[in-house]
């Protein structure tokens, strides 16, 4: 089960995934966030995979990507996308209300010029959100304002996380993390698995 971002990670994935060799019926991909537009829209990062990845992984079944419901208001959409992946859980044999680790194999991160993550940006009460695994906001500094978010009780649970961060701007995120600043994707810890960060050479 991999959970992934949108913005330069779509990118990056749709370089890299298609020269695995792997059983892609096997795979469940979800979406770390998802801006509440429809998928035709330029926004949805949902979309973006269906147009930069899908088409370059024939043998990956569409359905086992999992779409938010943007018809519906933003809190049903969070808690229909909790439902969902609650029930790929119980479909592998696993209670999901007894996870204690391993909540997917793998996230793959973006971090944003502020250190947002996800849709968790600075100073915003998501970040504070510990009763679900999904979320919602209304009112996001950047838009679209309505998305649904994972947060930090399923994010740190994840069996690998990793964080992506190319370019100068997040150069300066890296730099001021190393210097105690809060910021959001400082709050991703996941102390009982695996944490990367993938930079390029003007972060380090």
């Amino acid at each position: 089960m991999l959970g992934v971002s949108g913005g330069s990670v779509i990118d990056v994935l749709a370089e890299g995934l298609p020269t695995l060799n792997t059983d892609w019926k096997s795979w469940r991909i979800f979406l770390c966030d998802e801006r509440l537009v429809p998928a035709d829209d330029p926004e949805s990062t949902y979309g973006a995979y269906v147009q930069k990845l899908l088409p370059k992984i024939p043998e990956f079944p569409p359905d086992n990507f999992l779409q938010a419901n943007v018809s519906v208001s933003s809190e049903e959409s969070a808690k229909d996308y909790e439902q969902r992946l609650r029930e790929l859980w119980e479909a592998a044999g696993t209670n999901p209300n007894q996870v204690p680790y391993g909540m997917s194999d793998c996230l793959i991160l973006g971090v944003g010029p502020d250190g947002h993550t996800c849709s968790l940006f600075p100073d915003h009460s998501v970040l504070e959100v510990k009763d679900s695994w999904v979320t919602y906001i209304e009112d996001s500094p950047k838009p679209p304002p309505k998305r649904i978010t994972l947060t930090y009780p399923f994010i740190n649970k994840a069996t690998h996380v990793i964080v992506l961060a190319k370019g100068e701007q997040k150069a300066q995120i890296v730099k001021n993390l190393q210097k105690g600043v809060d910021l959001p994707i400082g709050r991703v810890n996941n102390p009982g698995g695996r944490l990367e960060w993938i930079l390029d050479h003007l972060v380090v």
